[in-house]
């Protein structure tokens, strides 16, 4: 008896290839959930493992709240990478980090897509794969992605 391939959806395999890792290896060490955005009102629909990996008290929030929880040096590539989903249809993606403490973050990779005819409506559709464990930070490191 054969037995059947393991099949991953695309945006997983779309966030191992970024991550740089064998797909079926990805949600042993991260959590992954999607995630979605109306772009009319720039309302966040996110998992409750992500929202709670966040700090985020409720599965709806808004993409500053969102964006505030990310490692400061990331913050305005995360923020151009979302702009650019709003304004326009497009694939797109990015590798940050949760700082847990002054001493630990916790990695975050998304790969993602939007839909816009005009710029003001439609939606993103996206996957986070967040590191299950926090992950030290060196003492003379700048950031942990960086």
């Amino acid at each position: 008896m054969a037995l059947k391939p393991i099949m991953i959806s695309t945006p997983l395999t779309s966030v191992a290839e970024l991550m740089g890792i064998d797909p079926r290896e990805l949600e042993n060490a991260f959590i992954c959930e999607d995630w979605s955005a109306e772009l009319a009102t720039g309302l966040v629909r996110l998992g409750p493992q992500a929202a709670a990996l966040h700090d985020i008290p409720n599965v709806r929030c808004g993409i500053m709240d969102l964006i505030q929880r990310y490692e400061p040096a990331d913050r305005q590539k995360v923020m151009l990478a979302l702009e650019e989903a709003a304004t326009i249809a497009t694939t797109f993606s990015f590798a940050t980090a949760i700082r847990a403490d002054a001493s630990l973050y916790r990695p975050v990779f998304c790969f993602g897509r939007s839909y816009t005819e005009d710029g003001i409506s439609g939606a993103i559709h996206a996957t986070f794969a967040i590191a299950r464990h926090c992950l030290a930070m060196a003492a003379t490191s700048r950031g942990p992605l960086n």
